[in-house]
């Protein structure tokens, strides 16, 4: 297939997929140590630690290149913990800076390029592209040559068109990061 034939998933829905799944995370996490995170002013909308695991690493590092979230402090670690038995949070800890539907409202031009697209899915295939919002039939898989849908609206990945697509021009970067083009 000619790089003229290409259907991309635009690098924005990419981005909220991201976002989608680190608000998951934020949950799950709140769930288990609620009592390490009370202070809603301090962190309104909770803190994601990728806990040096390397898909998160490189979902926080795509997030944080867009703006989405920022980089912060372990959540208490300048004031003095309540409860001594309490293990230290992991390092590093992020907190989004909008909520999904401003990252839905939010113009992200600035990254649709084909390096970004194929960091963002080469971040995509760490996951096992076992995770998605309700939106990632429409706003990623329909868009996208490395998915395949069936009459039963279930998607499929291609692997072989994701190595021939994604991974000759990942390996052709000499330089991987994810970066506003302008």
């Amino acid at each position: 297939m000619s790089k003229a034939s290409f259907r991309n998933a635009p690098v924005a829905a990419l981005i909220y997929e991201f976002l989608y799944d680190a608000y998951a995370l934020i949950e799950s996490e709140r769930a288990r140590f609620d009592t390490w995170w009370d202070d809603e002013i301090m962190f309104p909308l909770g803190v994601f630690d990728h806990g040096f695991i390397s898909k998160w690493e490189w979902s926080a590092e795509i997030l944080e290149n867009s703006g989405v979230m920022i980089h912060v402090d372990e959540p208490g670690s300048d004031i003095a913990r309540k409860d001594d038995q309490r293990p230290p949070m992991r390092q590093p800890c992020f907190k989004p800076l909008m909520t999904l539907e401003e990252c839905l409202a939010t113009d992200f031009s600035a990254f649709e390029t084909f390096d970004n697209y194929c960091f963002a899915m080469f971040t995509f295939n760490q996951h096992d592209f076992t995770f998605g919002s309700p939106r990632f039939l429409e706003a990623v898989a329909a868009k996208d040559d490395i998915f395949e849908i069936d009459k039963f609206s279930r998607w499929f990945y291609d692997e072989d068109r994701f190595r021939e697509k994604v991974m000759t021009r990942w390996d052709e970067m000499l330089i991987r990061e994810f970066k506003a083009a302008f």
